[in-house]
């Protein structure tokens, strides 16, 4: 049988829903209250409400009107939820969702902040617009559709996640899978930094990506619009411009002051990405001035994950570089000095190469 709850909105800005295993359907109405339509086999069964200053809390899961906490556990058995579908008004800024087996359903909403996480149920969002978002799930798969956001997080254990339609723009993606599947597809050419990894999955994209160095990428010509982090262990990750389908909505942004631990907590993630990067940096430069030997070297590297071919590539292209650069010191230097001491004057430039040969003023 089909239930119908109406929960007082007034003043409502935080919306918080869990469930057990009944199907979650989440739709926007223009105003009034939240309302739930409830498939439920048992004519006693009321959900549970909390409403606190701008914030209300409802869990559909078994159980009954029966009040007091002994007798009501007796009965939660007996009342199975089979679905939801909740009609929330627009003044709804912040949706919090979440579910043991149920499907989740989301469409049409302009929301500040949207958190899902689910276990083994499948998501769907549908042209929805968002400023922070966060998707968790264990083996349930994600269909994110002609949708947006500001700043996304995405993470799996084995359910695949599919964000299609994103426009190119300025924003924040992280994807994280372990065995799943994830595809990031766009309705045009983005221009991003891009961290993308995989321990065993493969890596494709018909963007085309310039590497920076070890799982650094740069797309698109000019200044990068957004930061995207692709990691998984053996789940493949896909990179797309091929999007056809239904444009995705803009997002609004709620102006409003940016306390300086706000942005630093926004910035945090990207520079943590680039601490590894930093490091190999170092060891190179280390080697290069000949502070570390190739073996160290070799060791520092295979540390911070590098395969044995990636590291011989990065020392043959370093060594490369400072041939060049050596070349280019002798010949400067010949024109001062016979060509037979210049390798030893780049060495040691402060020694004179003859006592009679005149040096130039330096300046102190």
């Amino acid at each position: 049988m089909e239930k119908k709850f109406e929960f007082d909105s007034a003043g409502i800005e935080i919306l918080k829903i869990s469930s057990a295993s009944a199907d979650l359907q989440i739709d926007l109405v223009e105003d009034g209250n939240v309302i739930a339509y409830v498939e439920v086999d048992s004519n006693d069964y009321v959900p549970e409400a909390e409403s606190s200053g701008k914030r209300l809390s409802i869990k559909f899961q078994k159980g009954t009107n029966i009040n007091i906490p002994f007798i009501k556990n007796l009965f939660d058995g007996g009342a199975e939820v089979k679905s939801v579908r909740l009609l929330v008004p627009k003044s709804v800024r912040e949706l919090d969702a979440n579910s043991a087996s149920g499907d989740i359903v989301i469409t049409d909403f302009d929301l500040r902040s949207l958190k899902i996480s689910n276990v083994s149920g499948d998501v769907k969002i549908e042209n929805c617009s968002v400023e922070n978002l966060n998707f968790s799930t264990v083996s349930g798969d994600l269909n994110f559709i002609a949708s947006n956001y500001r700043r996304g997080k995405f993470g799996s254990v084995s359910g695949d996640l599919s964000i299609k339609g994103l426009p190119p723009m300025e924003r924040e993606t992280i994807v994280s899978s372990v065995s799943g599947d994830a595809i990031v597809s766009y309705s045009g050419e983005p221009k991003f930094d891009a961290t993308i990894s995989s321990v065993s999955g493969d890596i494709s994209s018909d963007v085309g990506l310039v590497k920076i160095d070890k799982k650094h990428y740069r797309s698109g010509n000019g200044e990068s619009q957004e930061y995207l982090k692709m990691n998984s262990v053996s789940g493949d990750l896909i990179i797309s411009t091929k999007y056809t389908g239904t444009p995705a909505k803009e997002v609004k942004v709620e102006s409003r002051t940016v306390s300086s631990e706000e942005k630093r907590g926004h910035r945090s993630a990207v520079v943590e990405e680039n601490l590894q990067d930093q490091e190999t940096r170092k060891i190179l430069l280390l080697f290069k001035e000949g502070k570390l030997t190739k073996e160290y070297t070799f060791e520092m590297l295979g540390i911070l994950g590098y395969s044995e071919q990636e590291i011989e590539e990065m020392l043959e292209v370093d060594e490369e570089l400072q041939k060049f650069k050596d070349s280019v010191d002798v010949v400067i230097k010949n024109e001062d000095v016979e060509s037979e001491k210049s390798f030893e004057a780049i060495e040691k430039p402060e020694t004179p190469e003859k006592p009679d040969t005149p040096e130039e003023p330096k300046s102190i």
